[in-house]
């Protein structure tokens, strides 16, 4: 049983640790890293354990009556490290661990220091706790939120059973360890400031029941926690559960005075009691294509067969003649608009290359709006970096492979975009085609066609969805999935409206080639007729 109180009040809120982070330990404090929207970087988190654990551990062997308990936690975390040390990049990619290990750094381990403090033999740890702020790695109060955030998107978007994230299990399988009632506890209580009403609940009633397994009625602080759950539920609408709560304290401890309220306020009669608290999405995230969305990325809908001719599979060369004797593999999506994926395009070799020399520059992905130019939002959770072709004979080497075998001219393409997408990373529906004009990039023109280079498998989730088009296609290592975004009359073909679906176990890295219409009047000419008024209706989202 864990006996170290755990504080959650407004005095507190310094556990959330806002110290600048420091790649290195040579290296001087850098401006603050989002850990949570990229995979790459998050080894720097475990590292910062790593020298956590090796403190507490000389701290704890050279106390000889320190607690119990304290020895109880240290095994706990030891086993947690082992386990990760073991497989770090299996490890990391488990959003529950990301959330656990985020929590452990930004609130288990300033409880620890709490404890020690008028120990003698503490000195030296405290000491180095002090010396690991200023020069390892620690996750901000924003990573930390958005973990718990990720969590929650993952949760809707797959419809995961609370129970089974809590027991290490994501869609069946099992991947980690199970989350502690505390672990829960925290979760359920960060959920309720991001106003997820509706996920807190489930997360505080987790916390509860994994706590109902331990006797906690010896540990009289314990109860200030499931009053507080009681109260939280009480606000949440949950009077069942959170009466049970409080009559299961107050057997214990009849004069607890937050459990008497909660009792008192349940059997108050109705006309007099507060609103419940409700979650309020978006109007957007209550829309029947984001809801569309959410079923593609579960594979629930498919697109149904209203092509012209049955999709296939088949060898194209594109009559180009180094292609005639190494054709590529091509898989059809749709004929109009059209959507294939080229198998196995890019080596292992040239993928490897690519990413190092992105993870320099990676920095938060940002989305244009009518405000700004571009902004760090929710609505997408990744980072990127930008490479220029000139840089590197591979990369030139994908834009001679794109040409050959799609005809376009390539010689006017925005930079290579490398992008990583971290815990729960996501990318809410969009069009890649610029909707206003005015803020396409000078000489360049409109996205006429995309093609996304997958760099990674990804275990579980990530999918690239288009939900006009009811199908989602899964990441593989190597192939390229391409599409047109104008008509050929080069307005924004609107069925084109694509998203990232959020990744729930693995690391998804890709790279975007944006091909500009600019220079493809002769490569892929107008009709004789309009051809876009069959995507207009598809302009308004419903």
């Amino acid at each position: 049983m864990n006996k170290i109180r755990w504080k959650l009040t407004s005095p507190t809120i310094h556990l959330l640790i806002t110290t600048c982070t420091c790649l290195l330990l040579s290296l001087p404090c850098q401006a603050q890293i989002d850990y949570f929207s990229s995979i790459s970087g998050l080894e720097n988190l475990l590292r910062t354990e790593e020298y956590l654990l090796q403190s507490f551990r000389e701290y704890v062997r050279a106390s000889k009556q320190h607690l119990q308990t304290l020895e109880s936690e240290l095994h706990r975390i030891e086993m947690e490290y082992a386990q990760a040390a073991r497989n770090a990049e299996n490890y990391l990619t488990n959003p529950v661990n990301v959330y656990r290990l985020m929590k452990r750094l930004t609130n288990d381990w300033t409880i620890y220091e709490e404890r020690v403090q008028s120990d003698e033999a503490a000195q030296t740890f405290l000491r180095q706790m002090n010396e690991y702020r200023e020069t390892l790695s620690f996750p901000s109060t924003e990573d930390f939120r958005a973990s718990a955030a990720a969590l929650a998107r993952l949760q809707e978007t797959y419809h995961l059973d609370t129970t089974q994230i809590a027991g290490g299990f994501l869609n069946g399988v099992k991947y980690g360890t199970s989350m502690t009632w505390q672990d829960c506890f925290v979760l359920g209580k960060q959920l309720f400031h991001l106003e997820e009403y509706n996920h807190t609940k489930m997360w505080l009633k987790e916390s509860m029941q994994r706590l109902s397994r331990e006797p906690y009625y010896r540990d009289p602080h314990t109860f200030d926690y499931v009053e507080d759950v009681a109260k939280s539920l009480l606000n949440l609408g949950d009077l069942e559960t959170a009466l049970k709560l409080s009559d299961d304290v107050l057997s214990l401890d009849p004069t607890r005075s937050t459990a008497k309220y909660v009792k008192n306020t349940i059997l108050t009669p109705v006309g007099e009691r507060k609103p419940t608290l409700t979650t309020n999405p978006s109007y957007y995230h209550q829309t029947e294509e984001f809801e569309t969305y959410k079923k593609v990325c579960r594979g629930e809908i498919t697109a149904s067969p209203t092509q012209l001719r049955p999709l296939r599979c088949r060898y194209e060369t594109n009559n180009h003649p180094y292609r005639l004797i190494a054709p590529l593999k091509l898989e059809e999506h749709s004929l109009d608009p059209l959507v294939v994926t080229f198998h196995d395009f890019i080596d292992d070799t040239k993928i490897a290359t690519i990413k190092y020399m992105a993870e320099p520059r990676m920095q938060r992905s940002t989305v244009r709006d009518v405000v700004t130019l571009s902004k760090a939002t929710d609505f997408r959770i990744s980072k990127n970096a930008w490479l220029g072709y000139q840089e590197h004979d591979y990369m030139l080497g994908m834009l001679r492979d794109l040409h050959d075998i799609t005809g376009l001219d390539v010689t006017r393409c925005e930079k290579l975009q490398v992008a990583n997408y971290g815990l729960g990373g996501h990318y809410e529906p969009h069009w890649d085609f610029y909707l206003d004009t005015e803020r396409m990039p000078e000489g360049l023109g409109n996205r006429i066609a995309t093609a996304i280079f997958y760099l990674s498998e990804v275990e579980q989730g990530g999918a690239t969805a288009f939900p006009n088009l009811k199908f989602a296609i899964k990441p593989k290592k190597g192939n390229v999935l391409f599409w047109y975004n104008l008509h050929r009359t080069l307005e924004g073909d609107y069925r084109t409206r694509h998203a990232a679906c959020p990744v729930l176990k693995g690391s998804k890295w890709i790279a975007n080639v944006w091909i500009n219409d600019i220079t493809q009047p002769f490569t892929r000419p107008c009709l004789l007729h309009q051809d876009d008024e069959i995507s207009k209706p598809y302009a308004t989202i419903v």
